[in-house]
Formats: C-alpha cells, structure tokens, sequence
C-alpha cells in the first residue's frame, strides 16, 4: 500500500495525473474516460473520416422521423459510441515505472551490502543489475 501513492497514476512525482491515468486505463482496455483524460489524451487520438453521405443515407434520415423518438436517441447514441482509438499509447515507455523500479533495487542492494561497498562499487553493480539483459556472467568473465 505504501507503493501505491509513489508509483500509482496519481502519485505525487506525477506531473500530469490526468495524463498518466489515462494512458493506464486506455493501455489495461478501458475506454471509459473521464473528461479531464479525453482532454489530456486528444493530441494521441487517431482520427476517422466519416464517408460522404449518399442519397441512401438521406432517404434513411428520412424514415428515421417515422420511427419512435426513443428508437431514434437509442440509434444515435449507438451510432456515435464509436470507441476512438489512441494507438500511440503503446509507443510510449513507461518512464516511471522504470525509474521506482530502478530505485527499489538500488535500496535493497545498498540496504544489504551498504557496509562493504564503495560508492564506485555500488555503482557498478547497480549498472550491471539494470542491463542484465545486455551481458552474462560469461561476458564478465571474459572482460577481467
């Protein structure tokens, strides 16, 4: 519970909450978004050209006064609950999550070796801890 209020969307090292809410939600599959989300997510929204209308889609506008007000809000409300698309939310690196990550080892690392490590010591092993995928003990090996 105490990670929650430094690494949730919200957090206080968070600049734009809105902003990073949003993405969480659009990025876990929830597209129901509050207002201020819709306004700091916009410039990432994909937008759709809607078709020329057709003299079919006048003659259906047409029939639509002969049916039921209640059918015609219910159609519109389906025809404009279009869920938008913001494709480019998947591009973005999760820089925060990151970065606690990063820091979280760093303290646990320092907490248990803080006795015996010197800081250019520290240093190193935390680089090597954060590129792990990069080299393997072989590579180390090799290198000394």
């Amino acid at each position: 519970l105490i990670y929650l209020c430094v690494t949730g969307p919200r957090a206080d090292i968070v600049h734009r909450p809105d902003f990073e809410s949003g993405c969480v939600r659009v990025l876990g599959g929830s597209h129901r978004l509050t207002r201020a989300e819709k306004a700091a997510l916009q410039r990432f929204r994909c937008v759709e050209e809607e078709p020329p209308r057709t003299t079919e889609d006048a003659s259906s506008a047409d029939s639509e006064d002969e049916g039921s007000f209640v059918e015609n809000l219910q159609k519109r409300r389906h025809l404009a609950a279009g869920e938008p698309r913001y494709d480019l939310l998947s591009c973005i690196p999760p820089t925060s999550s990151l970065v606690e990550r990063f820091f979280s080892v760093a303290r646990t690392t320092y907490g248990q070796e803080r006795h015996s490590l010197q800081p250019i010591t520290l240093e190193m092993v935390l680089f090597l801890r954060q590129n792990g995928e990069y080299w393997a003990a072989q590579t180390v090996d090799e290198a000394t």
